[in-house]
């Protein structure tokens, strides 16, 4: 009979660490998210044929590097790991996103690719009888790995690991050097690739399930028509870098020890703290954004002065304890740590519909 079964990925939302979490060693908060209904990025699966079905990345077909798309290599990298371990038949999985990942040209910036990569994976674990939860560190550097390889350089990696365990993280990022990429596509050297990256210990990397406490709620808003490119920024970023590395190195650690004490602060239930301390981080950011402005003109802001004045406003709001951009900043999405018992979403989209910015209150559940 054939073996069938469905899973779902959660997405991130970065509140804690943006840039910050690029340097080894520096803390960031990944925040799980799932909608109303705990679903991310679906997969559904079935043994029988090699295929991989995704509107999000327009295919229908037999996964290839020749199509070199990140998917493709998700699904090969597991391939050829199961294999080696004598486990593998063909499965055909199916991708699905929740709307919480937005649409086409507007991106939430709630990490749907990092989620599909994650969900791929644990795809072709569970429908070859491997539990994907026994598994899970290795899923987690199959998934780094095959993100990595494919993008061509080694990534923060935050949102493959908020996906891997699917929950709200404290989380450093790993050694680089923990990755080795493959010599080739040929099998062989895949494989090689693929065992000296999984089987020894990745220095640097400590993810810590922590939660998200239970006093707060997380409010999320898509900004209609707006996106920011995450590569773009964060090759702007490592420009400013090359510069001027004592500025660079000076305001990185000055945010990673606020970010730390607004995060302390946070799992603590501290409401002036965690106001206080993000708004240090912000603080932090803007005067990033200037400094690789002078080097990258066109560099998308981390937090745009229309978004610094919406969050301003809806800190007055009761129930409002602290806003920001998440993860890299820009268009993609503003987001809010609120009481609890906060409702009046329809106030903070009030306030910056009066700045001509078009908010959608994304319906999401922490994990």
């Amino acid at each position: 009979m054939e073996k069938t079964g469905k899973l779902t990925v959660p997405g991130k939302v970065l509140f804690y660490g943006g840039y910050s979490v690029l340097i080894e060693g520096h803390i960031s908060y990944v925040i799980a998210v799932v909608d109303e209904k705990n679903e991310g990025v679906n997969v559904k699966y079935s043994i029988g044929e090699e295929r991989i079905i995704s509107k999000q990345f327009s295919i229908d077909r037999e996964p290839s590097f020749k199509e070199a798309q990140l998917v493709d290599f998700a699904y090969l990298f597991a391939k050829t790991y199961l294999k080696a371990k004598g486990v593998w038949e063909g499965v055909k999985v199916e991708l699905s996103n929740s709307p919480i990942f937005g649409k086409p040209g507007e991106k939430s910036g709630l990490g749907s690719s990092a989620a599909a990569t994650v969900g791929i994976i644990k795809a072709l674990f569970e429908a070859n009888g491997i539990d994907s939860y026994s598994h899970i560190e290795t899923i987690h550097k199959l998934s780094q790995l095959s993100y990595a390889t494919y993008a061509e350089k080694t990534g923060s990696g935050f949102d493959i690991a908020v996906s891997s365990f699917g929950k709200t993280i404290i989380y450093h990022r790993f050694d680089p050097s923990s990755i080795i990429m493959p010599a080739s596509y040929e099998e062989k050297e895949l494989l090689k690739a693929i065992l000296l990256s999984i089987e020894k210990p990745w220095k640097w990397v400590k993810v810590n399930p922590v939660g998200f406490p239970e006093k707060y709620s997380l409010a999320v808003f898509n900004i209609k028509g707006a996106s920011t490119s995450t590569i773009s920024a964060v090759k702007a970023w490592k420009q400013w870098k090359k510069v001027d590395e004592q500025t660079f190195l000076k305001l990185m650690e000055r945010q990673n020890e606020v970010e730390k004490e607004a995060i302390s602060a946070l799992l603590r239930g501290d409401d002036e703290k965690v106001r206080l301390f993000t708004h240090k981080a912000r603080e932090v950011h803007r005067e990033m954004q200037e400094k690789i402005k002078s080097v990258v003109q066109s560099f998308e802001e981390v937090e745009p002065e229309e978004l610094k004045e919406i969050i301003d406003e809806a800190e007055n709001l009761e129930g409002v304890i602290a806003g920001r951009c998440p993860g890299g900043g820009g268009w993609d999405s503003i987001a809010f740590i609120t009481s609890s018992s906060f409702s009046a979403y329809d106030k903070i989209e009030e306030i910056a519909k009066e700045k001509g910015i078009t908010l959608e209150r994304l319906k999401i559940k922490v994990l």
